[in-house]
């Protein structure tokens, strides 16, 4: 009975640590490269003329760029959990 178990289940659970490993380092290179576009825009924004930064500050323009990051961080969050999902139940 033991036999029968570990011969079903354990090809799943290779597959779904091995899925969840590329997830992880999907997950962490994309939120690496954010963090640099982030830095980058902070670095490019603090930059500007006092002037043109008081507008762009009243005009809202760090939330937004705020809001974008967040959507697209969130955005490739969940595409790496549903395909992970899918590769994990493909060959089962």
């Amino acid at each position: 009975m033991w036999a029968f178990l570990l011969a079903a289940v354990g090809p799943l659970a290779v597959r779904a640590l091995t899925v969840l490993g590329f997830s992880a380092v999907t997950f962490t290179g994309v939120s690496a490269a954010v963090t640099g576009l982030i830095g980058q825009a902070q670095t490019s924004f603090s930059a500007l003329p006092a002037a043109v930064l008081a507008l762009a500050s009243i005009a809202g323009v760090p939330q937004a760029l705020g809001l974008i990051c967040g959507a697209y961080v969130a955005r490739v969050t969940l595409w790496v959990g549903a395909n992970a999902v899918k590769m994990i139940f493909r060959g089962a």
